[in-house]
């Protein structure tokens, strides 16, 4: 009965904690992930995740939408923020804390869907003309470091898809999970594009400033289990990524 109450305790005071804890919450625009809806909403799997998170820790910053190089900078810079979707990376393993996983993708390469090209690895992928990607994220640190030299960066994914359709840029990288919308959001239908070759499986994760303290960290990991245990996480997905 001691250990009942005193973990009750324990509890009721990391909620406190982080209710009490002022938080900068970003995203990108990613749908079905994050994005605004026809009348200017943000909304999303991630972001309505995100929201019932503050609900059962006490928090009730707003989450703010910014360009994903903007959010990371700031990650980095400040304390106390919090900034999703994030894939997890050996190379950013130690920069950050970590919520989650909360959704999993697969990156690929994806062309016109009137294309030629095909591919059977990063190699000869290199030897393309040009790929689209987004600024920042994780396709583009990856693909630098692998050695890439034919990359095209762009702020919006939006507009790498307007650069493949209009034969600018013979690729682009996209998440299995987004594509589809992204596609729709620039004017195009998802069978437009086609992928011509995968090339990693990804684990996306609420990333948190190195420096946040840990009861924040903690209590908004208990609050993700709980809801994978009452069934709002699956209900979420469902929603968003049952169709495109």
């Amino acid at each position: 009965m001691r250990r009942f109450v005193l973990g009750l305790i324990v509890s009721m005071l990391m909620a406190l904690s982080a209710s009490a804890q002022p938080l900068i919450i970003l995203c990108e625009n990613d749908p079905p992930a994050q994005f605004r809806d026809v009348e200017g909403n943000l909304t999303g799997y991630t972001v309505e995740l995100v929201r019932e998170i503050q609900k059962r820790v006490g928090n009730q910053d707003e989450i703010k939408m910014v360009p994903w190089a903007r959010g990371y900078e700031m990650i980095q810079k400040y304390p106390d923020v919090v900034l999703f979707q994030m894939s997890r990376s050996a190379e950013r393993e130690k920069m950050f804390n970590w919520v989650g996983p909360v959704h999993e993708s697969i990156y690929g390469f994806y062309s016109r869907a009137d294309s030629k090209i095909a591919l059977s690895s990063l190699e000869e992928a290199k030897k393309v003309r040009s790929i689209g990607v987004y600024r920042g994220d994780i396709r583009h640190q990856m693909l630098t470091e692998a050695g890439f030299a034919n990359l095209v960066v762009s702020n919006e994914n939006s507009v790498n898809i307007v650069q493949l359709m209009r034969g600018r840029i013979d690729l682009i990288t996209a998440a299995s999970t987004s594509y589809a919308r992204e596609a729709i959001s620039a004017g195009f239908k998802p069978s437009d594009l086609k992928l011509v070759l995968a090339f990693h499986t990804s684990q996306n994760y609420l990333a948190m400033s190195k420096k946040m303290p840990k009861e924040v960290v903690d209590s908004w990991a208990i609050a993700l289990e709980s809801m994978r245990k009452d069934g709002s996480v699956e209900k979420l997905m469902s929603k968003y990524f049952s169709k495109p």
